[in-house]
This record gives structure tokens, sequence and C-alpha cells, in this order.
């Protein structure tokens, strides 16, 4: 678990560094090694936070700002991963927060945050995966089901969203695929596009229609597991 600690409070943040490193070296064996990361003000946190799979937050200190502002510049980024507000001078529990936010007092027990990294693991583990689209205007994170189908256009991948979107990223066909191949309804019927199998309407012979209309046309190595797909997606809904 790759964990962002950020607190404006150097002490009580080097203390939750080694107390983290403590429980890593006892969970190395069993539910694997926590990776560590440590800041002082939201703001170098939030330009990496798609990175991390928990954070420990309390921000009391800084003008202007708590941990509640970090929870809330969190989720308008679309980041899902569990949140453990670590509760001294002010009284965490006392805001109307996501159900992905826990809570720690401090001084830290060492039971306590055992427990709650195991809350955390359990909501990361439950979580839906976000694809990150990033785009020069701006970086939007969906979820699978939102993406339909890409094509590469020049240097360029035109990915079509199920709300009707277009985003414009960077990329190449093959290299979005290696992105969100942990997915497998998602396959490339040719060089250049990319389809979610769960859109798609009908396959007629080297030809992949999708529910909008579009039409791909497919190698016919690609052709049985593009059946393949179409049936067990099919059969889901």
């Amino acid at each position: 678990m790759h964990i962002a600690i950020c607190d404006d409070n150097v002490a009580d943040r080097k203390q939750l560094e080694r107390l983290l490193k403590r429980e890593s070296d006892k969970r190395a064996q069993d539910s694997g090694i926590l990776y560590v990361d440590s800041y002082g003000h939201p703001k170098s946190l939030l330009t990496k936070s798609m990175q991390y799979d928990a954070f420990f937050i309390d921000i009391c200190k800084t003008e202007g700002l708590t941990g509640v502002d970090v929870v809330t510049s969190l989720t308008e980024l679309g980041n899902a991963a569990p949140i453990i507000l670590c509760s001294s001078l002010i009284s965490y529990r006392e805001y109307q927060l996501p159900e992905r936010v826990l809570f720690l007092d401090k001084p830290i027990k060492v039971a306590e945050l055992s427990s709650v990294l195991d809350d955390a693991q359990k909501i990361k583990d439950s979580s839906t995966p976000l694809i990150e689209l990033r785009e020069e205007k701006g970086t939007y994170y969906v979820t699978e089901p939102d993406i339909v189908y890409a094509i590469q256009e020049g240097a360029y991948l035109m990915v079509s969203l199920k709300d009707g979107r277009s985003v414009k990223i960077a990329a190449t066909a093959i290299n979005f695929f290696a992105q969100i191949e942990q997915f497998p309804v998602f396959f490339s019927p040719n060089l250049k596009s990319i389809v979610n199998g769960r859109y798609i309407g009908n396959i007629r012979s080297n030809k992949i229609t999708m529910e909008d209309g579009t039409v791909f046309k497919s190698s016919k190595e690609i052709l049985p597991y593009a059946k393949y797909i179409h049936e067990e997606t099919r059969n889901q809904c």
C-alpha cells in the first residue's frame, strides 16, 4: 500500500512515519510493505495524489486550511482512496464526510493505527479502479464502464465516453491499452482502436458494430475474443 502523510505538525508527522515503518515491518510477510511519503502542506500532495492508496491527514496549524479542506480537494480530483483524519486540535468526527473517511485520535496508539490500516485496506480492496485520461486542458478520472471505445487520430487518441463526451489524450492505442489491460472487457480490434465489449451491438464477418453505430474492422485473430466478451457482458445485463 502506498500511503501519503500530510500533517503540518513536524513532530507528529515524523512520529507517524516511525509508527508506519514498524507496521510495515510487521505486515511485510502477510499484507505487504507500506510505502510512505510525507508532506507538510496539501499543495504538494494534491499535484500527485492519484498515486496513493491511502492518506493520513491532519492540517490544523495552516491558516485558512484544515484536514476537511484536503478531503474536499481529493474528492474533487476524483480520488476515491481511504482517508484517515488524525484528530488533534480539530475534532474531525463532528463533520459530515464521505464514507471512505476514517478517524484516528492523537496521540496515536499502535493498536488503533493497526486497526485503521486494516479498515483502509478493506476500503481500497472494494473500491472501483479509476482510469486516468490526461487532456491538455485537464485530467479526468473515469471507471471502466465510462469508456465506450477509443480511436487513434495521428498522435492523439480520441476516447468516447458513455455520457457522450470525447476526451483527446496524447497517446497511441497501444500505449493506452497497456494502461487498461487489467480490464478484460477492453480489446483492440486493430492497431488503432480500443473497444469496450459491453457496448458491442453486433459482430458480422470481420466488422464490430457498437451500440451507437460506430463500426470497427477487426483482425481474424481478435474476432473469437470479441465474440466471447460480447456474450459474457450481454449475459451480465
